[in-house]
């Protein structure tokens, strides 16, 4: 192996001396446990213009301690729980992974598993993760309406104001009569279908109220009076 001498005065000596200490200062404030270089091989770095000072062995401590151990184990066996982790610490700070209101358990699933693949995919991890990922995904996505509400969006209020005139629409029906119940249905039709869209009403729901009313007042569901005391019965519900 050949040597190079170098004969350096004293102040240009001292400033890579300088520029030594705080290289190093620095890295190993970054990682605790950084090796470091000796200063032949800084000094060597400097000559051949190499602007990573670190020798063979700094690389591979970097590599096996510190935040680089930190990447390395998330991207393999630990990484569906660093990405649940992520998750969950979002919903603290105001982020969050909102899921459709329609979807079924077989919806989420399919796109907690098409997701995950994707992930581990363009990180080219290992795809045997894949399954476990999306299982941590899908236990820690939240339903988009539950988002809403946390949050306190326009949205929510809306609902809660829907909500509420939705009640006072089905007591005033059970206290009208005539056209004014008939308008009320129309009304109280019209809610359940936006209630219905947002999410906030289920189908069971739906039914249950509307065959409660058909229950109590049939003639509100009839197309329209037949005969002649049709029309007298009609026109004595609206008196």
């Amino acid at each position: 192996m050949k040597q190079i001498k170098l004969i350096l005065k004293d102040d240009i000596y001292d400033s890579l001396e300088r520029d030594y200490h705080n290289f190093v200062r620095l890295s190993t404030k970054i990682d605790s446990g950084f090796v470091k270089p000796s200063f032949d091989s800084y000094l060597l770095a400097k000559v051949s213009e190499n602007t990573n000072f670190l020798t063979e062995e700094a690389v591979q401590h970097l590599m096996l301690s510190g935040q680089y151990a930190w990447a390395r184990r998330a991207m393999d066996k630990e990484f569906p729980d660093v990405v649940q982790i992520l998750i969950e610490q979002a919903a603290n700070y105001g982020f969050w992974i909102a899921v459709r209101h329609d979807w079924g358990t077989e919806e989420l699933v399919n796109a907690s598993r098409a997701w995950a693949g994707a992930i581990i995919k363009q990180a080219k991890g290992d795809e045997t993760q894949i399954d476990v990922l999306a299982s941590q995904i899908k236990a820690s996505a939240t339903n988009i309406a539950v988002v809403q509400e946390r949050l306190k969006t326009p949205a929510s209020q809306l609902a809660h104001a829907m909500v509420q005139e939705l009640r006072e629409t089905h007591i005033a029906i059970e206290h009208a009569s005539g056209m004014v119940a008939r308008e009320k249905l129309g009304a109280l039709r019209t809610l359940l279908k936006l209630g219905r869209a947002y999410g906030n009403v289920s189908e069971k729901a739906e039914q249950d109220m509307m065959d409660k009313l058909k229950r109590e007042k049939p003639w509100l569901f009839e197309t329209g009076p037949k005969g002649f005391w049709g029309h007298v019965a009609a026109w004595w519900r609206g008196v």
